[in-house]
């Protein structure tokens, strides 16, 4: 042991040196017209995020290529005066293709055509949804959360779209969002919290044959929320406002500062000669709010407090991460109803 302590904390030491010492900076997005941004930004490659307002219409802020604008995509109608409200976060299958839940539990998608924007309606399968999360593998598929605790799914059949009943996980119901990848080629795993506090896997290959599996809960813990990426890892959010890791067992992180954590982005890895970082931002409860950096490595783990724009105090939904070359950029929408981004040095 005397002769492995000291590379382990050289390690520790370099891991939380590279995270700290980046000065990371905030500017303004503003918000579309008078309209407050209220979910978190759902992120498109080639510099399109897309968000809903406050009067329940999809938005999308994107980079023209020489500045960032807003544009106004509305929200379907099933007839002239019963227009469909969106509330949540979006999700994202691919360019070009972005989907979102309604108040009223109907799935809906906006897709390019090739020269103009346009809904596709795609109902429910029974039961209303809630939440979406998107893969894009051999084929197109969103999953989501049926009100009746059941996990869905929405594919493209080759000529159709059809949807799958995924049923419940074992021996209790599926809680709030999803959180989905696609692994090893065909293989797509999704997460979903349970309502009994533990975490699920479930599991579809290339045939369509689907598995469940119990992953648990760290000890004395229950699972409030989940994100995921093949390439970041599997993060959950506690109900007492700690953040854990699923990888094979359960490591937990504390909490930033003691405060408790509300959500977090997405994770994802940072590939390092010396060292590779799991790393997610998070944003906790409270009147006034911060983002936190969590990153996780071979050795140890640390919290970075990244601060608040500024003149702002609470934020009204989780971070998101986009990538653009070798920097990542987090966005978040705040109580003045604009959206920050959250950059590191280096990134113009």
């Amino acid at each position: 042991m005397a002769r492995v302590l000291p590379v382990v904390l050289l390690m520790l030491a370099a891991g939380l040196a590279t995270v700290t010492a980046q000065g990371w900076r905030w500017r303004s997005h503003g918000k579309p017209g008078l309209v407050n941004i209220k979910s978190a930004m759902a992120v498109m490659k080639d510099g399109k995020l897309f968000g809903v307002g406050g009067n329940k219409k999809l938005y999308e802020r994107v980079w023209t290529g020489s500045s960032w604008t807003w544009v106004n995509h509305g929200k379907p109608s099933s007839g002239i005066f019963n227009p469909k409200n969106f509330l949540e976060e979006p999700c994202v299958l691919r360019d070009g293709k972005v989907y979102m839940t309604t108040i009223d539990g109907d799935l809906y998608e906006r897709y390019w055509t090739g020269s103009q924007w346009s809904f596709g309606a795609h109902g429910n399968p029974g039961t209303k949804l809630e939440g979406c999360s998107a893969v894009m593998g051999n084929s197109g598929t969103v999953f989501t959360r049926g009100y009746d605790g059941t996990l869905r799914e929405r594919y493209w059949a080759g000529s159709s779209w059809a949807w799958r009943n995924h049923g419940k996980p074992p021996g209790t119901d599926a809680f709030g969002t999803t959180s989905s990848y696609v692994i090893y080629g065909p293989t797509i795993r999704v997460f979903v919290p349970g309502s009994n506090g533990h975490l699920f896997r479930f599991s579809l290959d290339s045939n369509y044959n689907g598995v469940w599996r119990d992953l648990g809960a760290p000890s004395s813990k229950s699972v409030r929320k989940v994100h995921a990426t093949e390439k970041g890892g599997i993060f959950a959010i506690m109900t007492d406002g700690e953040v854990c890791r699923w990888s094979g067992s359960w490591t937990c992180y504390g909490k930033p500062d003691n405060k408790i954590v509300w959500d977090c982005s997405d994770p994802f890895l940072i590939e390092s000669p010396s060292i590779n970082i799991n790393t997610l931002f998070c944003v906790h409860a409270g009147s006034y709010q911060e983002v936190y950096q969590l990153s996780v490595f071979q050795g140890g783990s640390g919290w970075v407090n990244r601060g608040k724009p500024s003149g702002t105090n609470t934020f009204v939904d989780r971070p998101t991460v986009m990538f653009s070359g070798p920097y990542s950029r987090v966005f978040v929408p705040a109580n003045d109803g604009k959206v920050y981004e959250l950059y590191p040095p280096g990134q113009p």
